[in-house]
């Protein structure tokens, strides 16, 4: 009988999701408006659309009538062509509150993690 290692997967980046309450994470669908990349830590805003139904794209920090819902977690390229049409986001448990941004680059105020956590995502 031999033993011995078939093989070893390694996943490499910084991960938004921690181990501090296991993340429930899906793959979510992205608006058409998306294309550009989606960093790690971006946060989510769902949107409502007659033609494709529910769909996300990147919290701005001017959106003032709208709340965070998800968060990326794996980087995601959804530029050109070929571009991805949806997004690796934690939609509920724990996210490192250090990656935490709005599409536009700026950090999520006091409010929107306060919103994050009323949606079940919670910034430690």
């Amino acid at each position: 009988m031999n033993e011995g290692f078939l093989g070893k997967y390694v996943v490499g980046g910084e991960r938004a999701a921690t181990d501090d309450h296991p993340p429930v994470i899906h793959h979510l669908p992205l608006s058409k408006s998306v294309d550009s990349a989606l960093a790690v830590g971006v946060a989510m805003k769902r949107t409502d659309d007659e033609e494709t139904g529910v769909s996300w794209e990147p919290l701005l920090s001017t959106d003032t009538d709208a709340e965070p819902g998800a968060v990326v977690d794996a980087p995601c390229d959804a530029t050109g062509e070929n571009g991805e049409t949806s997004a690796l986001c934690v939609v509920h448990g724990c996210v490192k509150r250090r990656l935490l941004k709005t599409g536009d680059g700026k950090d999520l105020t006091a409010t929107q993690v306060a919103q994050l956590a009323g949606n079940g995502i919670f910034a430690v």
